[in-house]
């Protein structure tokens, strides 16, 4: 099958990531993939260009352009592509304009971020009516097909739940950490506020006031520098300059997550985090927010511990209480995460879910 994957960018996240795995893994199964981008960061690129993925760039000039449209109509018109997978919602609206009146593209519309808890604004509800041009709707956790079944009820029959995929060769176990007196914590992501670091910030300060020795290294992208400059301020005002260290943009994540006693992720909302899933995969305990399918990855007393994310307290309270845990018992926590990765999390698992999609359709339209 000849399938085309579009996305804003590719860029260094979490959907270009999925994406660009989710590509390469459809090529080794046969198929013929290629991109098409509208803006041109390419942190990604080399990869694809390594598997020799072909990827189309019409730059984007101005915010209400209609050239990326017109122009990814016409690439799948002239590329006789088959199925089109569209990541990222600007990208997803550009997507199901496209394939208007092309019947025989099976267009894969993927939502990879919910806040339950926000509003359903007039925008949002216009694009899940545009939705209803996709065969299928695609979201990455069980908590957001169900937000999305609750609110926009004519998209029940399209929805699918399709868990992340984690390359569990790149992602694995090497060694055991050892217990040194202090816990080293290991976050990942873009400085956001979706991301709840001032949060964070104080509940470290009241992992010190346990007496509970730790620290912390945060990788990512920061382009919100309101957000960065909040964050920075509560670690100041909490006085953990000494506990937080910043690790901007790293491409070495595999490594690092063997580097450390336990990721931590205090997110206010999530799709389903990458970092997450690679850290299980690496075998590395988890401690995270009670939010999306965090709870149905992360068992608790098992591979980490869930907490409530607007209460730093809580967060504290986690932190402390993997702090007491011994050895052993770390030891049981990361077999357990890598069981339930290789298990559950594959990347081989999510490829095959998507190509199932795929293939169940056009067996549906090959004649009698």
């Amino acid at each position: 099958m000849r399938i085309l994957c579009v996305i804003t960018n590719l860029d260094a996240g979490g959907a270009q990531r999925q994406l660009v795995n989710l590509a390469r893994g459809l090529k080794q199964r046969g198929h013929h993939v290629e991109f098409f981008t509208y803006y041109p960061q390419g942190f990604f690129k080399p990869e694809l260009d390594q598997a020799d993925i072909p990827v189309h760039l019409c730059l984007k000039k101005s915010r209400y352009a209609l050239t990326p449209v017109l122009e990814l109509r016409r690439r799948i018109r002239c590329g006789s592509f088959g199925a089109v997978l569209a990541f990222l919602e600007t990208a997803v609206v550009y997507a199901e304009l496209a394939c208007f009146g092309m019947p025989g593209v099976h267009l894969i519309a993927s939502e990879r971020n919910c806040d339950s808890n926000a509003s359903v604004s007039f925008g949002r509800l216009a694009k899940s009516r545009l939705h209803q041009l996709a065969r299928t709707v695609v979201v990455n956790s069980h908590a957001h097909r169900d937000w999305m079944a609750a609110h926009f009820t004519w998209l029940n029959r399209r929805l699918v739940t399709i868990w992340n995929g984690v390359d569990t060769e790149v992602f694995r176990p090497a060694g055991n950490a050892s217990i040194n007196g202090t816990l080293k914590l290991f976050g990942v992501g873009r400085i956001t506020p979706q991301k709840n670091l001032p949060a964070l910030a104080q509940a470290l300060a009241e992992c010190r006031g346990r007496n509970v020795a730790v620290t912390l290294d945060w990788a990512g992208k920061s382009d919100d520098p309101s957000c960065h400059r909040a964050v920075l301020a509560a670690v100041k005002n909490h006085r953990m300059e000494d506990v937080w260290h910043w690790l901007g943009v790293r491409k070495d994540i595999p490594a690092l997550l063997n580097q450390y006693d336990a990721l931590i992720l205090p997110s206010l909302w999530e799709g389903l985090p990458n970092c997450l899933c690679e850290a299980l995969a690496a075998g590395l305990p988890v401690l995270a927010s009670d939010v999306s399918d965090n709870a149905r990855l992360v068992q608790g007393g098992v591979t980490g511990f869930v907490f409530d994310p607007k209460r730093p307290n809580a967060i504290a309270r986690a932190i402390a209480q993997f702090a007491l845990l011994d050895q052993s018992t770390r030891r049981s926590y990361r077999l357990a995460a890598r069981s339930f990765a290789e298990r559950e999390l594959s990347l081989a698992t999510c490829v095959a879910a998507y190509e199932r999609l795929l293939m169940a359709d056009r067996q549906n339209r090959l004649p009698a």
